[in-house]
């Protein structure tokens, strides 16, 4: 067997496998975005661990100190048998219980808060991701459009070119051709790259390592979903954020009760005829500078009534955000009803009518490329408003920031 044989043996057996680290493209769905998001997405990862960093803190609410292990000597402490008792003993004090119990509290509202943060954050996400896939579709819709154009106007100019040559056109004609072949192709190209601008965009949402392409599926308005603030994360952390601030001032308060401390010992010395000497003492620290605490106190209270604020003003412009973008989406609602319809005949009609009347002889091959492209361009108004339309259904669906 000769060598070219050969070679063209192994290239053949070669072609059979798979070329290594080749990479394979996956079709993903909406849901599928998503989940890649939740689980991918770095910012949202470190949210995540900044949520159990604070979980994890809780258990640091009851700090009572350290036990103090001590040894006392002192001449003037004589026992029976006239020498000096040797003394050790174990000393603890703590602040008022209650204090321990609200200052645990405190930490959970705290974590409570971060969740409710986390929650908003992922929200926010799941939003940026819809509206990522929505406006791939959407470029995907308007690139077929402008290629369809950019095909019809290249035959148009090249009909154009073909008929000035031969006289039976004006020179108006050919440049009316060549200006709108080039107009096309630049939407063209703004469409293609706008496209791959946004699949850049829903990769730094995703984080995913493999390379992917979104599935095509009809573009159709999304349905509204209806206002329920129970499980809102924004309210939750605004409600949240009012529970840690009350709790707060109850801390405050409590710190003005009296520290507690306790302290047990035992005394002996080494002569003869030594005794032991077992001891309890118990003793109460009370503030007598009120001023600093008292001051805490009523910061504190001043931060519970901005909390009440905030969580009020939240709520009010929440709603009337909500109010501002229904209204917003019924002017995207018309236009599209329209071409629902009648728009969409009206397109119909002017590729069949146009298209009849250009066979017929009854118009010009520019007269029927102008009824093409105005039949086209009912759909891209149409996919224009379909557009917004979508992105603010899923601004009221994901409503977070007023």
């Amino acid at each position: 067997m000769n060598n070219i044989l050969k070679i063209g043996i192994l290239i053949a057996f070669i072609g059979l496998f798979p070329l290594v680290g080749k990479s394979q493209t996956t079709v993903i769905d909406l849901e599928t975005a998503m989940q890649a998001a939740i689980e991918n997405n770095r910012g949202l990862k470190a949210s995540y661990q900044n949520l159990e960093a604070t979980r994890a803190m809780v258990g640091a609410g009851v700090n009572i100190e350290k036990t103090q292990v001590f040894y006392r000597h002192d001449q003037n402490d004589i026992a029976e048998n006239g020498i000096s008792n040797r003394v050790w003993g174990l000393s603890q004090s703590a602040q008022f219980p209650t204090v321990y119990g609200l200052q645990k509290r405190v930490l959970s509202d705290i974590s409570e808060v971060r969740y409710q943060e986390f929650e908003m954050e992922k929200t926010q996400l799941l939003k940026e991701v819809s509206q990522t896939y929505y406006t791939i579709l959407y470029w995907e819709e308007m690139e077929n459009n402008f290629r369809f154009l950019d095909s019809l106007y290249a035959q148009f100019s090249k009909a154009a070119n073909l008929r000035f040559t031969t006289g039976e056109t004006n020179y108006l004609e050919k440049v009316t051709a060549e200006t709108k072949k080039r107009e096309m192709a630049v939407k063209l190209a703004q469409a293609s790259e706008s496209k791959r601008q946004t699949y850049q965009r829903l990769e730094q949402l995703i984080q995913t390592e493999s390379n992917f392409v979104i599935k095509r599926i009809p573009l159709e308005p999304l349905p509204v979903q209806d206002a329920i603030w129970t499980n809102h994360p924004g309210l939750g952390l605004f409600q949240k954020n009012l529970e840690l601030r009350k709790d707060n001032m109850q801390l405050e308060k409590n710190r003005l009760l009296p520290d507690l401390s306790a302290e047990v010992f035992r005394g002996t010395n080494n002569g003869m005829n030594a005794k032991v000497y077992p001891g309890v003492q118990f003793g109460v620290a009370v503030p007598l500078w009120f001023a600093p605490q008292k001051a805490k106190i009523q910061a504190s209270r001043l931060e519970w009534n901005q909390a009440t604020f905030a969580l009020e003003n939240y709520s009010f412009q929440l709603e009337n955000r909500r109010h501002q973008l229904e209204i917003e989406l019924q002017k995207f609602q018309e236009a599209i009803s329209f071409y629902q319809n009648e728009g969409k005949n009206l397109s119909r009609q002017l590729i069949n009518q146009g298209t009849l009347a250009f066979q017929n002889g009854e118009i010009d091959f520019l007269q029927y490329v102008l009824l093409i492209e105005s039949s086209r361009n009912i759909e891209l108004d149409y996919l224009f408003n379909l557009q917004g339309y979508n992105m603010t259904v899923l601004e009221i669906n994901y409503l977070i920031q007023p």
